[in-house]
């Protein structure tokens, strides 16, 4: 997605929540700047945030929930 399409899905989106499902890479002219667009609300992150949230997608429920191995097993 292009820096100036990223910047107007921002100001259209708005403050509302959004979970971020579909993340691709931010152009500028052409070249890749190293940040990454979410395609929903034209938030931008870094290569390391997108790590981050590529992260946490794959966590389980029971990780989200802050279970252990043992900790959630009744």
């Amino acid at each position: 997605m292009q820096t100036h399409e990223a910047a107007k899905r921002r100001e259209e989106w708005g403050e509302k929540p959004c979970s971020h499902d579909h993340i691709e890479k931010e152009y500028y002219l052409g070249a890749h700047t190293g940040d990454y667009v979410c395609t929903t609300c034209g938030q931008d992150f870094s290569s390391t945030e997108k790590a981050r949230l590529d992260q946490e997608k794959q966590r389980t429920p029971q990780d989200q929930a802050g279970c252990g191995e043992d900790s959630c097993m009744g």
